[in-house]
């Protein structure tokens, strides 16, 4: 039986996308699948039970039938964490252990996720070289190359890793089109000169860092007021419009496939975004728009939706959800694997496993 676990130098690196698409790529070559999350840090509350958010969306989007205190044994409780730092003596070990050997049966490849970052569960010994040097597996490290210190990042994972065999080698995740040339004509013969391999370079991708209308407004627990049957639409940025509303129309033309977040009394704003076919009109203060807004956005099929916050903690929100956002659409999943088969070595990471492809 087979297995990787795919790391991270940070959160939001981009993991769990590659997790979700080498499993869909392993699973299409006739392989059978199995994947785990050993420690929860994302925890959330399904049908009563506590799980960890990616890797439910993981199980869901890759139709897993293991039970998910299976695919994630450990939770990254207050309680866990007490017990950790006051010495608390746990059968973590035994727990991974029984989960991974679980996982295994009948499977011929298990993909296993680590925990953000890379050091992420040090305090109880099961930081992610310490899972993969339990379980016996390597490690597939992913970095998101938001600027040329994720190389500083790279060598100092290779530090806390101790153990280089324990590392597979890189993929260099969310390279903004401005800094590929660069990347992959210094920094990758760069960290190959030192030893580690890489695999891949993908570039950013405005697809992944989208987020559907409906988990907008999920996220900032809004109202919608327009537009109802629109929320399927994937929004790519937002907007904040504080401007004259002269100069918003150009603005908001500059930037497609955008969410503009106002306040509730512009009605300027409000009818310059509406003509400017943004893609969703956010609200802020719990202030109602006139009739005419709302005639206007329904005629243009755009939605509106009312939060209570502020704009400022609106904005916050926003910044959450734009390119954190999780893959739960089968549109993102084919998009990830598109990207990974055209932009990584797949064949190496499969000999690695010694799997073929």
């Amino acid at each position: 039986m087979a297995s990787i676990l795919v790391s991270s130098s940070e959160k939001f690196s981009g993991k769990s996308s590659i997790c979700m698409g080498l499993g869909k790529i392993f699973r299409d070559k006739g392989y059978a699948v199995g994947y785990m999350k050993p420690v929860g840090n994302l925890l959330i509350d399904v049908h009563g039970s506590l799980t960890d958010e990616d890797a439910e969306g993981i199980k869901m989007m890759l139709e897993l039938d293991d039970p998910t205190k299976i695919i994630t044994p450990i939770h990254l409780t207050d309680s866990l964490i007490d017990d950790a730092l006051t010495g608390v003596k746990k059968d973590l070990d035994d727990r991974l252990m029984e989960a991974y050997s679980s996982i295994s049966e009948g499977k011929d490849v298990v993909i296993i996720e680590g925990t953000g970052g890379i050091g992420g569960g040090a305090m109880y010994n099961l930081s992610d070289p310490e899972i993969a040097s339990k379980l016996g597996t390597k490690m597939l490290l992913v970095t998101r190359f938001d600027s040329i210190y994720a190389v500083d990042r790279i060598l100092c994972d290779l530090r806390i890793i101790q153990d280089r065999d324990i590392l597979a080698g890189i993929i260099l995740n969310e390279v903004p089109e401005d800094m590929m040339e660069r990347v992959t004509e210094l920094v990758v013969p760069f960290l190959e000169k030192k030893g580690i391999k890489v695999f891949g370079v993908i570039p950013q991708d405005k697809t992944l860092r989208s987020v559907p209308i409906s988990e907008i407004v999920e996220g900032l627990r809004a109202e919608v007021l327009v537009g109802a049957d629109r929320l399927d639409e994937f929004v790519e940025n937002y907007l904040v419009g504080a401007m004259e509303a002269g100069s918003a129309i150009k603005y908001f033309r500059r930037i497609p496939n955008s969410a503009v977040i106002t306040g509730g009394d512009r009605a300027d704003i409000q009818m310059a975004a509406i003509e400017s076919r943004v893609k969703c009109l956010i609200l802020t203060g719990n202030m109602l728009p006139s009739g005419a807004v709302l005639a206007s956005a329904e005629e243009a099929d755009i939605p509106v939706i009312l939060v209570r916050g502020d704009t400022m903690t609106t904005i916050e929100r926003m910044e959450q959800l734009i390119g954190h956002a999780h893959i739960k659409q089968q549109v993102k999943l084919d998009r990830i694997v598109d990207l990974l088969e055209s932009n990584v070595d797949l064949s190496s990471i499969a000999e690695v496993m010694d799997l073929e492809l």
